[in-house]
């Protein structure tokens, strides 16, 4: 007589599966490049901080209409090179909206920090725990380009786009 074969529940399974091949965490990332040296991330950062003028395309594959505020950073910032010390802020380093002395849309405010993902590339980010925008840029000469990705607390079926383009301006001199 044969033993009778055993089932595995398909929770399990799922779950195995979920725990092996899970991406990372944004702190397992974060800790993987601890290693890097203080002094090395200090000339890093020292490269990408100033004062940009943003330039946001158009969303696709569609716009967001009236929730286009929620994910529109401001026109003209400032990246310091400064740790943030507050609320979403202290997962990289600060960046501040200028204010324009035009009739510009100054786009979404609130909390918002910038981290060095290596030396050519940089991600800005706009998060109040419920709606937001990452900007992720790449070092060309003076500019920085690369995509807007929105972010919500609910769920996106379709995800949305526009190219950025972050053109390096004198600090003070915001237009």
């Amino acid at each position: 007589m044969l033993p009778k074969e055993r089932k595995v529940p398909f929770a399990i399974i799922v779950f195995l599966f979920l725990t092996i091949f899970a991406p990372r965490s944004s702190a397992q990332l974060n800790n993987s490049t601890s290693g890097q040296s203080k002094t090395g991330e200090a000339s890093t950062v020292a490269v990408f901080a100033g004062c940009y003028q943003l330039a946001l395309g158009h969303w696709w594959p569609w716009s967001f209409g009236g929730d286009t505020k929620y994910v529109t950073p401001p026109n003209d910032i400032d990246l310091l090179p400064e740790r943030g010390t507050e609320g979403f802020e202290k997962e990289g380093f600060v960046i501040r909206a200028i204010l324009a002395t035009t009739s510009r849309t100054s786009g979404r405010g609130g909390p918002s920090y910038w981290q060095v993902k290596s030396e050519s590339q940089i991600d800005l980010i706009w998060n109040d725990g419920f709606t937001g925008v990452t900007l992720q840029l790449e070092k060309h000469g003076d500019e920085l380009r690369g995509w807007a990705h929105p972010h919500f607390d609910g769920p996106t079926f379709v995800p949305r786009i526009a190219r950025v383009t972050a053109r390096r301006i004198t600090c003070g001199a915001a237009q």
